[in-house]
Parts: structure tokens; C-alpha cells; sequence
């Protein structure tokens, strides 16, 4: 059949091209990488800007298999990819100087608390989402606020926003009551409670009684509820 033998051979031609497509593509990585080579053009460095949450070797990783290949055939497109898809990374910029060496700019997401679900503690960045799991008893994370309760999450950067920066090394933890306010619980154990829809002012009188008191009557304190505008109760220590 004269049809079957022309579509054949058309299918023929069309596989021929792609081999010599595919031959060619090889043959050229060949001669490349083959002058680099001569010429020392080679990957034999990877320098990788100082970072807190993402280890180096987690980068080095993606290039372990160019070293002492052509620097001009390392695919930075497909690793940058690779790499943002890291948990941390908020922006990444990698150079290559076209001699021997990579250069990688990492911005990691900056957590801004850690938010705890009755079960693990999890970093959270600005816009309330979940960065990563945090192991307290591996690092210090005091200068981070944690927060407890059914969608304390969702009103986390609401908060902390209002918080001034007198209070915010002095806050443990804050927890969402009944989904409606916020609790305090400062790092000496007392105990805050914010108006509902005054946290501003709330924070604002505590602000004003811990100018006009000294540390040690602070210290008596067990807790302040400043739910009332313009009042403050206080609770001491042992008093009933």
C-alpha cells in the first residue's frame, strides 16, 4: 500500500531529526564542556551568603554534581526553581561570574512568632501562615511571642502590631480567649488581660503603670485586667 509506506517513511524522517537533534545537543555539551576544561572555565567554588534557619549544606547540595564541570553548563534557572522551593527561602538571587564560581544571595523569611497547636510549635512569617515546625529545645527563641488558641493564627500580625516595643521583649505568650480578646502572659508571669476591641489602649495603660512603679512592686503583681477604659485591677500575689 503506496500510503502505508509514504506515512512510514515520514514517520521515519520526523524520527531522524529528532535524533539528530538530540545528537547534536549531546555533541555541543560535549565540545563545551570539553574547553572549559582546557581553558579551566570550571565550578569549583559556591559561596553562599551567612543564614539562620537554612543549613549551607541543604544549597551545596544542588551543585555537589557540577563541581569540576563547565561553569558555563550549570543549569541556574532549574536550581534557583529547586531552591525556592524551600520552606525558608523568601527570595533567592544565585550569579555565576562565568570563571569558577557561584554566588547565592538567600533572603529567608523572617518568623514573625511562633504559634502553638495543643500539640507542636510552628514559626509563622507576616501574613499569618506556617513557615516550619520550631524544636524549643534546640534554640532560644525568646525574642519571639507565642501564640495559644482557636484562631489566635488568623489575628497574630493584627497584634502584634499594636503591641509597643516597650512590652514586646516582656511577652511570653499570647492567647485568644474565646475567640474575642487576648490575654497576655508576660515573661515575670503576669498575667495581662486586653480590652476586646481597646488592645491599643489596653497596652497603653500598662505602659502607664510600669513607668510609675518600681520593680519590686511589679514584682507583687499576679495579674492586671485592662478591659476597662481608662482602669486598671490589679491582682497581687497571694491576696484573695
Amino acid at each position: 500500500n503506496l500510503f502505508i509506506l509514504k506515512l512510514l517513511i515520514f514517520i521515519f524522517l520526523i524520527l531522524y531529526q529528532i535524533y539528530k537533534l538530540d545528537f547534536l545537543k549531546i555533541r555541543s555539551y560535549q565540545i563545551v564542556n570539553q574547553l572549559s576544561q582546557n581553558f579551566k572555565y570550571v565550578l569549583k567554588d559556591v559561596e553562599i551568603n551567612n543564614l539562620m534557619n537554612i543549613e549551607k549544606q541543604q544549597i551545596n547540595f544542588f551543585f555537589n554534581s557540577y563541581y569540576g564541570e563547565s561553569i558555563f553548563l550549570i543549569p541556574i534557572s532549574k536550581i534557583s526553581k529547586e531552591i525556592s522551593k524551600n520552606k525558608w527561602v523568601k527570595e533567592i538571587k544565585i550569579n555565576n561570574n562565568f570563571r569558577d564560581t557561584i554566588k547565592i544571595y538567600i533572603e529567608e523569611k523572617k518568623p514573625l512568632g511562633i504559634f502553638y497547636d495543643e500539640k507542636k510549635y510552628f514559626f509563622f512569617d507576616e501574613n499569618n501562615k506556617i513557615i516550619d515546625e520550631v524544636n524549643l529545645t534546640k534554640t532560644d527563641y525568646s525574642d519571639l511571642i507565642k501564640f495559644k488558641g482557636k484562631n489566635s493564627l488568623k489575628h497574630a500580625n493584627e497584634l502584634v502590631n499594636l503591641i509597643p516595643s516597650l512590652v514586646k521583649n516582656q511577652i511570653e505568650y499570647a492567647i485568644f480567649i474565646n475567640d474575642r480578646r487576648w490575654d497576655i502572659k508576660l515573661k515575670n508571669e503576669i498575667l495581662l488581660k486586653l480590652g476586646e476591641n481597646k488592645i491599643k489602649e489596653s497596652f497603653e495603660n500598662y505602659v502607664k503603670i510600669y513607668n510609675n512603679i518600681s520593680i519590686k512592686e511589679f514584682e507583687e503583681f499576679e495579674s492586671i485586667d485592662l478591659r476597662m477604659p481608662n482602669k486598671a485591677i490589679i491582682k497581687f500575689k497571694n491576696n484573695d
